[in-house]
This record gives structure tokens, sequence and C-alpha cells, in this order.
């Protein structure tokens, strides 16, 4: 397992504790991503900030004490850092979910993983704020384009 700072930053599934508007030391400035984070924790904006103390720090219950069956199967099962390590990666706890996903990064989930293994950790984290802008905010003007913002 890696144990420096950073790898307290990413949770298993890759998401990017930093960026997120609910991480208690959050440096996302972002409305619409504020509003998206918002929508996704069906809480008011203003309730929000400083909601989460990370998934690492609170070992898989960020969110209401539930252990997260992602994190619980990654780290504490297969004691890995990252789904990605797994040699059963992707598996369906990381499948792409319709119900409610425009405001549910779940079906970010893989391509945030595949960017961390591709980047590494302090450069993912470096971009994480860029990556979560295009899920609020991105569109593909043409099938198969890149993603704008």
């Amino acid at each position: 397992m890696v144990k420096n700072e950073n790898s307290q930053l990413v949770s298993p599934c890759g998401y990017c504790c930093l960026s997120c508007a609910a991480y208690e030391h959050s440096v996302c400035d972002d409305e619409v991503v504020i509003q998206k984070e918002a929508e996704r924790a069906n809480l008011p904006v203003d309730k929000i900030r400083g909601d989460c103390a990370g998934c690492r720090t609170m070992q898989g219950r960020p969110h209401m004490n539930i252990l997260c069956q992602t994190y619980d199967c990654c780290v504490n099962k297969k004691g890995l850092n990252f789904c990605f390590e797994c040699e059963e990666f992707p598996c369906l706890k990381l499948a792409p979910v319709s119900e409610r996903a425009d405001v549910r990064r779940h079906n970010t989930k893989i391509y945030n993983l595949l960017m961390l293994k591709r980047l590494g950790l302090d450069e993912y984290i470096r971009k994480s704020g860029e990556l979560l802008k295009q899920w609020a905010r991105g569109k593909t003007p043409v099938f198969g384009d890149d993603v704008r913002i």
C-alpha cells in the first residue's frame, strides 16, 4: 500500500478529495461543480461544503457511517490502493449506471482510474479539478469528439 500524504487524497475508485466540494479541505470554487455535488448528495449548496473528511480518512465510511463496498473490496479485502491495480479491473462495482447519471459521478470511475494509472498520483491530483470540471460542464459537440468545456 502506498503510504504518503497524497495517497489519502484519492479514493480507491479514483475520486480526488481536493476537487470535491464536499471535502473539508476542498479547493473547488466552480459554482456548477458545487451545484452538481450538492444535487448528488441531495443537500442544499450551503450544506455541502466541508461535509466530508475523505474516504480513506474515514476508512471507507465518508457518509452516514455506511461502508462503501468498493472501498471494502479494494482496500480491506484485497489490500490494494486503487481499483485499477486489481486483476478483476474493471468489475461490476465500477459499471456505468443510468440512475441519476446527470448528477452522480459513478460513471466517471473507470475513466478516472485509467487517468490515475496513466498520470501517476501527483499529476492526477494536480489535474483532478480540470477532470471534474469536464464532467460538470463538458459537452461533445460532435459524436466521438473531445470533451469541451
